[in-house]
């Protein structure tokens, strides 16, 4: 390769990465009123980074500290202190309150198994006082949204962490409804019709669609709505967001007959509720006859925000004790200090900064062509985490981190090889050739290894585990690609030099006569 195609081919590669660099770090003002923030800054952060949103759940009848203070004198006395709350067992439905504490305790346990079902990467449900429940999400801010600098990405993501924990935190039954009072339905007869008789339950009167209207449940006597399904889940395809019902037998039945009569009903709408939480609104024009049913939803969040609590009741996992309507949720600060983002970012530099003036001091101008292999496997790891909307925690960065040991331990097994070939008196060319040959079965078992389990772990766990996962199996694949790069980057920075070897600080033993 000459020097003119050479120093073209270096350069376009340099400006390459240092545009990908510049917009993937740097964040500045582009206007009096408008201000770009960098990939690394939009990326979002758990809550080692940029706190909780959390919430407080009381039992009916338990109120907190500041409550009973803005209570009258008279209505005081009704209530008992236990630890941070009071307690009015007469607007409860218990007579004991350790049977409320029992009940408590073992609804906290069923809001674990949704919170972890519903696959965050960090959450915590634990029992205060033992007669409240306070549920925690990460609060999923960029950086710009922590620091203030994106308020729309700040007040979506505290408008998304609500709504998880207004979905997670439903209390009551599954049910099915309208607001076509005109419609009734009953038991079923033997020839598979329905009566005209109203049944009515104790979600009734419940505010469900926050309008004030009332809804009637579309569920005969003796009949659970969660024994029309079997199962559900959330999933993204072709750019939508799906929650996906499969149905039982008899679920299926019942759904053909409640959607016909919907159908020709005023409002042609069926809502699937939990409690008196709206899960779903289902617009029915035509019969639903199917062993699955699928509907699109705004965003994957809140799919799988239905699915964890929809497949939870479904499951047998309601709720004992009828709470309180949930009270607005609030942010915490940051777990690892006000700090810690851009802290974590600033050593992650001096790692990446370390591992190339090593290169450069053991291998000469050949470290600088590895350096900027080492920078582009740091940015690929960047936008992978921007793209895929990995949420961020130490573990996380650690695994960055650690893909690029990997693939800097790679080079030096494979560079220390062709050391060794030149002291045996081969060419460069020969030694570069030979070394590749040696070391690429070895280097290709570590990552085929770390691949292999990347996926095992992506695929099966979830949360925090899943997203470490995830982002190995990009640093593994970017990581064994570069270190054919780096080969192709060392051919085209060394061809114009006439000493081979003092391009990469090595050495060639010539053998003379004695």
């Amino acid at each position: 390769m000459s020097k003119v195609r050479s120093a073209i081919t270096a350069a376009l590669v340099v400006i390459a990465i240092i545009v990908a660099a510049v917009f993937g770090v740097a964040s500045f003002n582009a206007g009096v009123a408008q201000r770009y923030n960098a990939i690394a800054a939009e990326i979002p952060l758990g809550s080692d980074y940029t706190g909780y949103v959390y919430t407080t759940i009381y039992p009916e009848g338990v109120i907190s500290a500041s409550d009973y203070n803005a209570l009258e004198g008279s209505d005081k006395s009704a209530y008992e202190r236990h630890g941070g709350v009071y307690v009015n067992l007469e607007d409860s439905d218990y007579d004991d309150l350790a049977a409320l504490t029992a009940d408590v305790e073992s609804d906290a346990a069923v809001l674990s198994e949704r919170f972890a079902d519903r696959g965050l990467s960090d959450y915590s449900v634990s029992v205060r006082d033992g007669l409240s429940i306070v549920a925690a999400v990460p609060s999923g801010f960029t950086y710009a949204a922590y620091k203030g600098n994106n308020s729309t990405d700040r007040s979506s993501a505290l408008s998304s962490a609500a709504n998880t924990l207004g979905y997670l935190l439903a209390d009551g039954e599954l049910t099915i409804r309208t607001v076509d009072s005109s419609i009734t339905l009953g038991d079923s007869d033997d020839a598979g019709t329905y009566d005209t008789t109203r049944f009515a339950d104790e979600y009734t009167d419940a505010d469900i669609l926050g309008d004030g209207s009332p809804t009637y449940p579309f569920v005969g006597a003796g009949e659970s709505a969660a024994d029309y399904f079997s199962s559900v889940s959330a999933y993204t395809f072709g750019g939508s967001n799906v929650l996906s019902f499969s149905l039982t037998q008899y679920g299926r039945e019942r759904m053909r007959y409640i959607s016909s009569i919907a159908a020709y009903s005023e409002s042609q709408v069926i809502y699937v509720c939990v409690g008196d939480t709206q899960v779903l609104a289902i617009t029915c024009t035509s019969t639903i006859d199917s062993d699955k049913m699928q509907f699109s939803m705004n965003t994957l969040s809140a799919a799988e925000d239905a699915a964890a609590v929809l497949g939870s009741v479904i499951n047998g996992g309601e709720l004992s004790v009828a709470y309180r309507p949930l009270v607005s949720a609030l942010s915490s600060s940051a777990a690892g200090g006000e700090n810690a983002a851009l802290l974590t970012f600033v050593a992650f530099v001096v790692v990446l900064a370390a591992l190339c003036v090593a290169a450069v001091v053991r291998y000469k101008k050949l470290g600088g062509v590895l350096s900027l292999s080492l920078i582009i496997l740091a940015l690929v790891m960047l936008y992978a985490l921007y793209i895929l909307s990995i949420l961020t925690t130490f573990a996380v960065v650690a695994v960055c981190a650690v893909m690029l040991v990997l693939f800097a331990g790679s080079n030096v097994f494979l560079l220390n090889e062709v050391r060794a070939q030149c002291k045996t008196g081969k060419t460069m060319q020969a030694a570069v050739k030979s070394a590749y040959k040696r070391t690429w079965l070895p280097v290709l078992d570590i990552h085929a290894v770390i691949l292999a389990a990347s996926i095992i772990v992506a695929a099966v766990c979830i949360g925090e585990a899943a997203a470490c996962g995830l982002i190995a199996v990009v640093g593994s694949i970017a990581s064994i690609a570069l270190w054919w790069f780096t080969r192709l980057m060392w051919h085209v920075c060394s061809a114009p030099v006439r000493n081979k070897f003092a391009f990469g600080g090595f050495k060639r033993e010539v053998y003379g006569d004695d």
